[in-house]
């Protein structure tokens, strides 16, 4: 570990009053994550009891324990990932208390959250071609036995020439859930936090990218499609009231139930 980091490490936890915080140190960006307190149990309570009415076993929750285990769980978490060839933050110092991670970026290139960039594309080719790429790299994550601990889009970063990173690994869902339940897990956050960067006349199209993707692991997609089969019933109310969060999971829920249609 280096000095210089572990330094700027120690010295900056007593200082910064934000849970994370991004700095410069020698021209290169890093972010400094600090043990944060832990999560009510209470809010994982709707999760559980929805993933035992429906029988779901892989949308129980994934504790987040806050402290120093999650400092130590998104320690192990990025190194067992970057060891399988993944691109992940670079870990510059650590202690119980915090993380000093460089930027994710790429020899300094802008990212972009995945969402941000689908929206930016300006063609429905160019949107699906981007989505493609990012459902191979969460493959590519899946066939080295790993899986993503939060695979939602806001944690899916891309540079313009599609260089694709992966943050925030303070939870461990190999710690509850089967790998192949992790592997589940991961392509519903993705598809739920995704299916509203399309438009009402390319959701067919992304049903059949996914298919076509997905099929490749029949275990996985039937249990995606079984998804879609029990909870395509809640499409029959006015999701769309709810603001932003009802739009997608009514984008999330038709896309899922699409999906069951062609299995």
């Amino acid at each position: 570990m280096n000095q210089i980091y572990f330094n700027f490490l120690q010295e900056h936890l007593e200082k910064q009053q934000d849970s994370i915080e991004s700095y410069k140190i020698e021209n290169i960006k890093v972010w400094l994550k600090k043990a944060s307190s832990r999560h009510s149990s209470l809010i994982y309570l709707p999760l559980t009891w929805f993933s035992k009415i429906f029988g779901l076993g892989f949308l129980k929750p994934v504790p987040n324990c806050g402290g120093e285990a999650s400092i130590k769980c998104e320690v192990n978490r990025i190194q067992q990932l970057s060891q399988a060839g993944i691109h992940v933050p670079e870990i510059l110092a650590y202690s119980s208390k915090g993380i000093l991670l460089k930027d994710a970026a790429k020899e300094n290139k802008p990212v972009l959250q995945l969402q941000a960039a689908l929206k930016q594309e300006a063609s429905t080719e160019a949107r699906l071609s981007l989505y493609a790429d990012a459902i191979q790299k969460i493959q590519n994550i899946h066939n080295a036995n790993c899986y993503l601990s939060e695979a939602f889009s806001r944690n899916i970063l891309v540079d313009q020439d599609r260089n694709f990173s992966f943050i925030d690994f303070e939870t461990d869902p190999g710690e509850v859930l089967t790998l192949d339940e992790c592997h589940a897990r991961d392509w519903l956050c993705f598809i739920f936090s995704t299916a509203s960067c399309f438009n009402e006349d390319e959701i067919d199209q992304v049903r059949y990218l996914l298919r076509d993707n997905l099929i490749k692991d029949q275990k996985i997609y039937h249990t995606l499609c079984k998804v879609g089969r029990k909870i395509k019933w809640i499409l029959k109310f006015k999701l769309e009231k709810l603001g932003s969060d009802g739009r997608r999971l009514n984008k999330c829920i038709l896309l899922l139930a699409l999906l069951d249609q062609e299995k």
